[in-house]
Parts: C-alpha cells; structure tokens; sequence
C-alpha cells in the first residue's frame, strides 16, 4: 500500500465524519427550536383555556390565544436572556392588557 492511498482514505473518513456531525448538531438545533416552540404553544393555550373556566374568579382579564402566546414568547426570551425583572414583567403584561383591550375594541366596532 502506498502512502498516497492512506492519506485520501484517511482524509475521506475524517470528510465523512465531520459532515455526519454536522448534520446532527444542525438537526438537533432545529429539534430543539421546535420543541421549545412547542412548549411555549401548550403553555399559552393552557393560560388561555384556564382564563375561560375561571373568568371573573380573580383571574387575569381574558385575552385572545395569539395575545396571550406573544405574553409567553416575551416572558421566555427575556427568561432566556436572564433579564427577567419585576419591571420588565409589569411591562410585557401592561402589553398585553393594551393589545386585549384594542381588540376588544376592534371587534366591537366592526360588530356594531
């Protein structure tokens, strides 16, 4: 065997190798991405859901699902970020109340 021949088989398996590794890190970021989406979905809608059963029992003020979900999307970057702070949490709250009342508005005016 000549030194020609080990050095391309060496350098094909070290080719093969690092690509399969890519490959995975990039699936597993995307996995990631999606479940983590997924999470945040399922906790949105069981906020959402739990508003409508115990709306008027002190509960926060209902709000439609796509409102809500931008809540918790905003609470976790910010968690994620580690830049959760009471104020910022006022903030992002005093949001959504905003945008639950502007739609409120909006569906009035277009019903009437």
């Amino acid at each position: 065997m000549n030194w020609n021949d080990l050095l391309s088989g060496f350098i094909g398996v070290l080719i093969g190798s690092l690509t399969s590794i890519v490959t995975l890190v990039v699936q597993n970021a995307y996995q990631n991405r999606r479940e983590a989406q997924q999470l945040i979905f399922d906790t949105a809608f069981k906020d959402y859901e739990l508003r409508f059963r115990y709306a008027g029992k002190g509960t926060p003020q209902r709000a439609s699902f796509p409102v809500i979900l931008a809540y918790h999307q905003r609470m976790i970057e910010l968690i994620e970020k580690g830049r959760l702070t009471p104020e910022a949490a006022k903030e992002i709250l005093q949001a959504q109340v905003e945008m639950g009342t502007a739609l409120q508005k909006a569906v009035e005016e277009i019903t009437t």
